[in-house]
């Protein structure tokens, strides 16, 4: 059983104080720590799971176009999506080439089991600071489908040959989060999946706990999927408050398997589907629990 969703309400969230963070240093502990993390849950209502891991690889030289440059480190960034059922869904994965100074000089991208088919070259880069709670680039680069791991002229290397002319770009923040503080890297969409964000906590020691915030973009720029584990550090962001009485959002207790509503709050009105998945307005596990059932958003839209 359980309640209705009462009266006219708006999702309301504190106003979020960005919090300074040495993001050179969270750059570097993030690539330098081989780290794995799994079962991350999803907010989009399907009861889906992610695992994160960090891992470091053999090094060989990265040419692009013909120009060789040695790299003195090699660390992948393997993100995975999986369903209900366990099954893997998604693969995306990305080979970022470091020099001794631990500079990005080439990327090369993968997804599904095609292994690393994408590469993109280094044309910009940027020192991160020491001290912000802003965001930039870390580095920009050509995009392309050259890339390759074989031989040439005898030669074992990593060729990206960026005869393309699509741009994109590894992008840093800072994102507000309690306890501590996020760090993210976004990395950018391969030919065949969207950008994703991944942050993790900054802590005093540095640490890199299993409270990793990865977010999954649309191609108009907003919020697809979350996944996340709030045990240590919980993501906060504000949200609008203006309602579209011709386009909202409200949520409701449902069974993904069958998609068996148990119960709706269609009078609870939210601005967007991210502000409806994350609400904290309406305590749903007061009244129901089940290993498979969960909540979902619904949209509303009228002309």
């Amino acid at each position: 059983g359980g309640g209705g969703g009462g009266g006219e309400q708006l999702a309301t969230q504190p106003v979020p104080a960005s919090a300074t963070i040495n993001a050179a240093d969270a750059m570097t502990k993030f690539l330098s720590t081989d780290k794995t993390v799994s079962n991350l849950p999803s907010n989009d209502g399907y009861l889906g799971t992610a695992s994160l891991s960090v891992t470091t690889d053999q090094s060989y030289p990265f040419v692009n176009n013909g120009s060789i440059q040695q790299t003195a480190l090699t660390k992948i960034i393997y993100f995975q999506r999986y369903g209900s059922d366990g099954r893997l869904q998604y693969r995306n994965s990305w080979k970022i080439h470091l020099d001794a100074q631990m500079k990005p000089i080439g990327m090369a991208m993968g997804h599904a089991d095609a292994g690393f088919t994408e590469c993109s070259s280094v044309i910009s880069k940027s020192d991160l600071p020491t001290s912000t709670n802003s965001s930039g680039n870390y580095f920009s680069g050509v995009q392309t489908t050259n890339y390759a791991e074989t031989f040439r002229a005898g030669t074992f290397a990593h060729y990206c040959d960026t005869t393309a002319s699509t741009v994109s770009n590894v992008e840093w923040s800072v994102v507000v989060g309690t306890p501590n503080p996020y760090f993210c890297l976004t990395m950018p969409s391969s030919f065949y999946a969207a950008k994703t964000r991944i942050c993790i906590p900054v802590d005093n020691s540095g640490a890199f706990n299993n409270s990793i915030f990865i977010r999954i973009f649309n191609s108009d720029g907003s919020s697809s999927i979350d996944y996340k584990d709030t045990s240590l550090n919980k993501p906060i962001e504000q949200f609008g408050t203006s309602i579209d009485s011709n386009n909202y959002w409200y949520g409701a207790v449902w069974r993904p398997f069958d998609g068996y509503v148990y119960q709706s709050y269609p009078n609870t009105k939210f601005s967007s589907s991210q502000a409806c998945r994350d609400q904290t307005i309406i305590d749903w596990k007061k009244t129901w629990s089940a290993v498979n059932i969960s909540w979902t958003c619904i949209n509303v839209q009228s002309k």
